[in-house]
């Protein structure tokens, strides 16, 4: 039985498309990767770096339970589509530090650095999972499986499937890395595009962003928008020229800050009158315009199989964001 990480190669493979770009041969890594053109993986060893037994030991949590009064709490635009589940953010500083946004695309975070991400099924708390910066280029991911009884969270490197008895299946570090190493500093999410105008606000009042850090919207009308912020944050973080398994193949699904004509944006401009590796029921075209019944971007989206887009993360189609990018489709746009 092939594994997720097996499936997520075999699935960005068929999805790429057959035009050759100068990253056919290789390409050079980003100045920020390393050889393999990704972050160095702390912990890609069975036993992993140490990493603290339960989430009371993070640092996110005060004396009492509750979240601690350093925690910054934050909210992104384009969420992550995980089957519907919902999510609280958190962000954990070094005192003294911020994000580095000098490169608009590629925010850096400073050593010591922790994020965390909550995830709840009708409204129980099943997992909190968190990234912590050790070293450049060097982070510590684990996944915490809440109690049943929430008194408290443990570490679950190895990942959990149907978590307390929900459909819901926590990652173990192979998949956290598979889909992380793709951004410029490990972390997703945290963005010019990706941040909420609250959160954005708060933390350049806060000394976290500098007063000059940008705050990007994708480029178009409000149909554009939503697809574009839809596809680079659900899809970007491996459709883009730094990931591995990107890096042979055409499509990208990122973006970035300055672009502002939307038939300039890379999902677009990679996509649309290109055709992919293979059929898909009939289906050879990356992006139709007009017709998303004859683009694959938009059949993917809509199957559960070993060839699914997302390929980690989830077992149920996110209807409402393929409708955004079928009305993205449909507008020929």
């Amino acid at each position: 039985m092939r594994s997720r990480l097996e499936l997520a190669l075999i699935s960005l493979v068929l999805v790429g498309a057959c035009e050759p770009t100068a990253i056919q041969d290789g390409g050079a890594p980003d100045a920020h990767d390393t050889a393999d053109g990704g972050p160095r993986d702390a912990g890609t060893s069975d036993a992993g770096p140490p990493h603290p037994a339960t989430l009371s030991e993070t640092g996110l949590l005060a004396a009492d339970g509750t979240v601690a009064p350093t925690a910054l709490s934050y909210d992104v635009r384009y969420p992550l589509w995980s089957d519907g589940s919902t999510k609280r953010r958190y962000l954990l500083l070094p005192e003294g530090t911020s994000i580095d946004t000098s490169d608009p695309d590629g925010w850096r975070f400073p050593v010591g650095a922790r994020l965390f991400k909550e995830f709840s099924v009708d409204g129980r708390p099943i997992e909190t999972r968190m990234l912590h910066k050790v070293d450049e280029g060097e982070w510590v991911r684990v996944a915490y499986l809440h109690r049943p009884d929430g008194s408290d969270a443990d570490a679950v490197p190895d990942g959990a499937t149907d978590a307390l008895g929900t459909a819901h299946d926590v990652p173990d570090r192979a998949d956290c890395f598979q889909c992380h190493r793709g951004a410029p500093d490990f972390v997703l999410g945290v963005s010019a595009f990706q941040l909420d105008r609250a959160s954005f606000d708060a933390w350049v009042a806060a000394g976290v962003l500098s007063p000059d850090a940008p705050f990007a919207e994708p480029p178009g009308d409000e149909a554009q928008r939503d697809a574009l912020g839809y596809l680079a944050a659900n899809c970007g973080h491996c459709h883009n020229d730094r990931h591995p398994l990107s890096m042979h193949r055409a499509l990208r699904l990122d973006l970035r800050v300055g672009v502002t004509d939307p038939l300039a944006a890379p999902a677009w401009r990679t996509s649309a009158g290109r055709d992919a590796f293979h059929e898909l029921e009939g289906v050879r075209a990356l992006l139709t315009p007009g017709d998303p019944e004859a683009s694959q971007l938009y059949r993917r989206m809509g199957v559960r199989d070993e060839i699914a887009m997302p390929p980690l993360g989830t077992e149920r189609v996110d209807e409402v964001g393929r409708a955004a990018v079928s009305r993205w489709i449909l507008d020929g746009r």
